[in-house]
């Protein structure tokens, strides 16, 4: 039986966008054109509508900017399931690092006469030309750093699969939030050029910042392990997600594991928004746009991940109902902790310090 994931908590409104199916639409089959799955890998990608996530999660920004995200969005995921997840080199790290070193070269020089023929390089070098296009230099440098982060993560983690280790908590926050393999950097970091403004470096880089920006991955990270932890074990199980790995900690089922890692995930939520309206409080109008995004990339990932059939239906759109996922369809009145202490990651409890 599929483990039941209850509702989550989240007191964020949707902001939904009247040119999000066009939008996911497109780059779907942007990423179709660079013939980098099979068939199979890409009626998968096609049924899970990842570029919905972009479109909700930024409903203010100009659609070919969001289009932009979509594209990241389903590049991203493919690389992660079909060249990570499954494929050789999530097992390799010697092959892993070499591929990504160059992937890397190419995101901050596209002129860069490597991979040429590749499609994952010539889609991130695509990506990176348009995004070049509408950023100033201090924004297209953190996008690029984004990406940088998320290639260590990738090969930080096929180590950890090739040597079959079993990570802890505190290491798994290191390398799922902290070693950015969620890949939320890549987008965040396009918030404000998306919508056409532009914060100062010492604006996005002071401490309370820095922590709900580091929050919003954290929490997005807790999210895709909760509702995609059917998907996860039933096709391709690996114990990197926070529900083996609470599991693994506790000695308990998967199932028993689940009201503990809701539990750290709403306290976490707890201190984003605590912090994120003192915070607002005194930021200038940018900043507060910018903190504004943060909140609606958590609802848009929420409402993506519980309604889309990659999670709901792993097996196909003509599985069997009793191979279906338990996810929600409602969201929790409140959280199931909200004490305002920290959670036990030693990596991230000073960001309780700020509130």
């Amino acid at each position: 039986m599929p483990v039941t994931i209850p509702p989550f908590y989240c007191p964020i409104p949707p902001r939904l966008r009247p040119d999000a199916e066009e939008i996911d639409r497109a780059s779907f089959s942007w990423f179709a054109a660079l013939n980098a799955c099979d068939d199979d890998e890409l009626g998968y990608l096609d049924r899970s509508r990842c570029g919905l996530v972009s479109a909700w999660g930024m409903p203010d920004a100009a659609a070919g900017r969001v289009r932009i995200a979509a594209d990241i969005m389903y590049l991203a995921e493919a690389l992660d399931d079909t060249a990570f997840e499954t494929g050789r080199l999530g097992r390799s790290p010697e092959e892993a690092m070499a591929f990504l070193t160059q992937l890397a070269r190419v995101v901050e020089a596209p002129e860069t006469p490597l991979l040429l023929g590749n499609p994952w390089a010539e889609g991130v070098r695509d990506m990176r030309r348009r995004v070049g296009g509408f950023t100033t230099p201090l924004q297209l440098q953190r996008w690029i750093c984004g990406w940088q982060r998320l290639f260590f993560g990738l090969a930080w983690e096929a180590s950890v699969r090739a040597r079959e280790l079993s990570p802890g908590l505190d290491e798994y926050v290191m390398i799922r939030v902290l070693g950015h393999t969620i890949g939320m950097e890549i987008l965040t970091t396009l918030n404000d050029a998306a919508d056409g403004y532009e914060l100062t470096h010492a604006e996005l880089n002071g401490l309370p910042v820095r922590a709900l920006t580091e929050m919003n991955w954290m929490l997005i990270s807790f999210d895709n392990d909760l509702y995609s932890y059917h998907q996860e074990s039933a096709r391709h199980p690996n114990g990197l997600n926070f529900v083996d790995v609470i599991a693994r900690d506790l000695r308990c089922t998967p199932a028993e594991a689940v009201p503990h890692v809701v539990a750290m995930r709403d306290r976490v939520m707890s201190l984003f928004l605590a912090l994120r309206a003192k915070t607002a409080a005194t930021a200038s109008e940018n900043l507060k746009r910018y903190l504004e995004s943060l909140g609606q990339w958590l609802r848009a990932n929420i409402d993506w991940g519980t309604t889309s059939e990659r999670y709901l239906k792993p097996f196909g759109p003509d599985s069997p109902p009793e191979t279906w996922a338990a996810l929600p369809t409602v969201y929790a009145d409140g959280p199931s902790d909200a004490a305002l202490e920290p959670i036990p990651v030693p990596v991230v409890s000073w960001w309780w310090g700020l509130l």
